[in-house]
């Protein structure tokens, strides 16, 4: 091929999102948007997990801090409505989601998060694991506010943080509790939209678990991904969860095949056919023949 046709050759490839080289080039980040959803609180949605933002007169208190790549973008709508600095950054559990700003908020700022969300961590080689962990609870006072984070048993993952607000009366629910897909979007209008059992989760627990949190007192809902739901949102959540497990029960005891099971999630429960929920159905077929 001569110079002229490679530099067309290649130009054309990165056009289409592909180096040179044959490596696929990453797409930009998606922009993020924030919005109050209390005094003194919002929310940051978009790409990856959202980032609930608690504004104090002593500085800042993050609930999860999305991808390393939305970072430059998500540290600037914080700036937009606060020019406190970070202090305490809490990670609901180990995905990179949701994990992927922790190294460039070192060593600066504090990150907790349950033990066993570090330990995953830790295991999977990823980087900015928290300093601060706990067991089944921990609170942070600033600023005259305090956020307290609890662990209620294994749902999303083993190692899954509930952090409260209780001035607000808000929750942030990591992906315990969805409302949209990865990009926050429910195009199906699912009730379950979303709903991934992970490593060391719980299909057979994630109920008793959210039992435990509706114990507790809140009316707002930042869930995982998605829109701001309420303590009704969650409610229903937790029942389709339970209808889900028992239509999939039945259908493991009837020796139903994967493409059955996942033919059903589409068509009766709104799944997303190409989603990563519906991929993540093995793991749900798989306890349940436990």
């Amino acid at each position: 091929m001569s110079r002229p046709a490679i530099a067309v050759f290649s130009i054309a490839m990165i056009l289409m999102g592909v180096s040179p080289d044959g490596a696929q080039t990453p797409p930009p980040p998606l922009p993020l948007t924030i919005e109050k959803i209390a005094q003194d609180m919002y929310i940051i949605r978009g790409e990856a997990g959202n980032t609930t933002v608690c504004v104090t007169d002593d500085g800042v208190l993050l609930v999860d801090v999305k991808f390393e790549r939305n970072f430059d973008d998500m540290i600037a709508k914080v700036k937009s409505v606060t020019d406190k600095p970070i202090k305490y950054v809490v990670n609901t559990h180990s995905h990179g989601d949701h994990t992927g700003g922790n190294p460039k908020l070192l060593p600066s700022v504090q990150i907790i998060a349950h033990q066993n969300a570090r330990a995953a961590m830790v295991a999977g080689k990823q980087p900015g694991v928290p300093q601060i962990t706990f067991t089944d609870q921990i609170a942070v006072h600033l600023g005259g506010k305090e956020i307290i984070g609890r662990y209620f048993g294994r749902a999303h993952t083993d190692g899954d943080t509930w952090v409260f607000f209780p001035a607000a009366r808000v929750l942030a629910s990591g992906d315990s509790f969805t409302t949209g897909n990865g990009a926050g979007v429910n195009p199906t209008k699912s009730s379950t939209y979303g709903f991934i059992i992970a490593a060391g989760g719980s299909f057979t627990e994630i109920t008793k678990t959210l039992d435990n949190v509706l114990k507790e007192d809140f009316d707002i809902v930042v869930p995982g991904h998605g829109p701001v739901g309420t303590r009704s949102d969650v409610i229903k959540w937790r029942d389709e969860i339970e209808k889900l497990r028992n239509r999939m029960s039945g259908m493991v005891r009837e020796g139903k095949s994967k493409e059955d099971v996942q033919k059903m999630l589409v068509s009766e429960f709104g799944w997303d056919p190409m989603g990563n929920p519906l991929r993540n159905a093995d793991n749900l077929i798989n306890e349940l023949k436990r």
